[in-house]
């Protein structure tokens, strides 16, 4: 009953697909292009020489993040075997396509059953891997019937409160899994609730590891924390407008008795907000004019003044200089990835809006990170840091909880691998 109102509800959406495609620019683009991709790179995916074929589908940038651990160490073990990675999302696809420990990579066919059927007609893979909440019920139910062992992996549950039918929609759903990777407790309990039939592991977010990972392998960061001795250092990373209001306006506030530097890092360094910083903190020099100097030659330039980052690509090595980690979004649609800064064992600052990390709201109650929603509250916090006793227990705090979530990729792997083999 549930397949036959989705696919009633997908032939609406059939009919109505050209006047989408002509109102929404990055569905008409996915729609123009996962065709002419989709026929161009499966040439040859179903090769029989071929060792095996992994499908691992994500539905953006974001989540293929969560992949990325999965797929590196499956070629780590395996170099031979076959990886296709889909994406539905444009930026997902057009950011990753040249990802190199991928063999394919195209766009997901809308979940139209003709589509289903020539897409795994054509792929052929022996085990398909789906990223946090994808659920798309005629892929689903044809991997079943074709008895390709088939997982969820970092589940996680709505975040909002969900209609009865998505709920019979979201059972019908799980239920084709062969087997769910949860990413935390409280995913674990809304799981339960449901009573499925398909087995639950608790296995934390693969981007600990991925993380992890990209901290131990990094490069000497262009700035130093020599560089800043006496002055505490506030990395305020993927800031909106909103952000940078708030720290500025602070700035003031607090120099009497923290000697401060910020590195302004913008979540898109575009004019907008680079004019902003640059109009109201008049102590700034752009990252890029160090890029170009020695060391020597850079202490000048930041003595006295703040960084404004204006280049994407590293926060995660500035996070390493950081005494303090400000995570932007927090005044928007919600706080960005505070795994990074996490990852250095370093207190987190943030607007109150977290609802959408589960990771922001197991510090926050932890006591590793701090929302704050306006001046005063942003100083109480900067000055009950400033305190070294508080400074200490907060670090441990943060470190106590990255640590034990290293290793999920690898866990998850051995079981796939039960599977692939």
């Amino acid at each position: 009953m549930i397949r036959f109102l989705y696919n009633l509800l997908l032939s609406f959406f059939w009919v109505l697909k050209p006047l989408l495609i002509f109102f929404n620019k990055k569905f008409g683009e996915r729609e123009k292009n996962w065709k002419i991709i989709f026929n161009k790179v499966t040439q040859g995916v179903s090769n029989p020489r071929l060792n095996k074929v992994i499908w691992i589908h994500s539905a953006s940038m974001g989540e293929f993040e969560q992949a990325k651990p999965i797929i590196e160490e499956i070629k780590r073990r395996n170099p031979e075997h076959f990886i296709v990675a889909t994406f539905f999302s444009p930026s997902g696809y057009e950011n990753q396509k040249n990802y190199k420990f991928a063999d394919s990579i195209l766009y997901l066919p809308f979940d139209f059953f003709w589509n289903v059927k020539k897409f795994l007609d054509n792929i052929q893979p022996d085990i398909a891997i789906f990223i946090r909440y994808e659920y798309w019920l005629n892929y689903l139910y044809e991997l079943k019937k074709r008895r390709v062992p088939t997982f969820l992996v970092s589940a996680t549950q709505p975040y909002r409160n969900i209609s009865w039918f998505y709920k019979l929609f979201l059972k019908r759903c799980l239920n084709y899994f062969t087997k769910i990777f949860v990413m935390d407790e409280k995913d674990i309990t809304f799981f339960q609730k449901m009573r499925l039939d398909v087995p639950l592991s608790l296995e934390y977010d693969t981007r600990f590891d991925r993380v992890y990972f990209n901290i131990q392998n990094l490069n000497n960061p262009i700035l130093h924390k020599e560089i800043f001795e006496g002055e505490l250092i506030i990395v305020a990373g993927s800031i909106w407008e909103k952000d940078a209001e708030l720290i500025i306006s602070t700035k003031e506030m607090l120099k009497d008795r923290v000697n401060l530097k910020i590195i302004y890092v913008p979540h898109e360094p575009t004019g907008k907000i680079i004019d902003f910083i640059e109009n109201n903190d008049k102590n700034i020099v752009r990252f890029s004019n160090l890029l170009h100097f020695e060391e020597n030659k850079r202490m000048s330039l930041i003595k006295g003044s703040n960084i404004l980052v204006d280049r994407i690509g590293y926060l995660l090595a500035l996070y390493s200089i950081a005494d303090i980690a400000y995570v932007g979004g927090g005044f928007g649609r919600g706080v960005h990835s505070v795994i990074e800064p996490a990852g250095y064992f370093i207190p987190i600052v943030c607007g109150g809006n977290v609802s959408n990390s589960i990771d922001a709201i197991n510090l926050k109650n932890l006591g590793g990170l701090f929302l704050v929603q306006n001046e005063k509250e942003f100083v109480d916090t900067i000055n009950y840091l400033f305190d070294k006793k508080n400074y200490t227990k907060v670090s441990n705090i943060v470190k106590n909880y990255f640590l034990p979530r290293i290793g999920s990729s690898k866990r998850i792997v051995d079981i796939l691998y039960k599977y692939i083999n």
